[in-house]
């Protein structure tokens, strides 16, 4: 096993270098950074199947995955990711009425934060909504 110092790491698009969470049982992160699969994982070893009620400020959540926003689910000033200057192309429909592998988060706020490798799915208002949005 190698050691990589996080401080030796280049700057992530937050502005900042890499903040690995220590903690993945937590309420509410603050410019921590993790992989939603790790994250979602941790939550079903404690019994519970989805991610649910958690706050992320100034946080970068990785993929590869793809979530799956359920009601009250927010996101405030968030950077969806790289898009190819498509949003579509981060967003999968389902084709029936489940979206069997997919990560499920309800009832979080996403403030400030970062996705990266991420795709996104949910009802199709919620789809709307995250088509709506304009790449920069």
């Amino acid at each position: 096993m190698t050691f990589i110092d996080p401080n030796s790491l280049p700057m992530i698009g937050l502005g900042r270098r890499l903040n690995l969470t220590g903690d993945l049982s937590k309420r509410a992160f603050e410019g921590e950074d993790m992989a939603l699969y790790d994250l979602f994982i941790h939550h079903l070893r404690t019994g519970r199947s989805m991610i649910d009620g958690i706050t992320f400020t100034g946080c970068r959540i990785e993929g590869p995955a793809i979530m799956l926003v359920l009601p009250g689910t927010t996101f405030d000033s968030t950077n969806f990711g790289e898009s190819k200057g498509d949003i579509g192309n981060l967003v999968l429909r389902p084709l029936r009425s489940m979206a069997i592998g997919t990560i499920p988060v309800m009832n979080c706020a996403f403030v400030g934060c970062e996705f990266h490798a991420l795709g996104f799915t949910g009802s199709e208002a919620i789809i709307d909504q995250i088509l709506a949005i304009r790449s920069a």
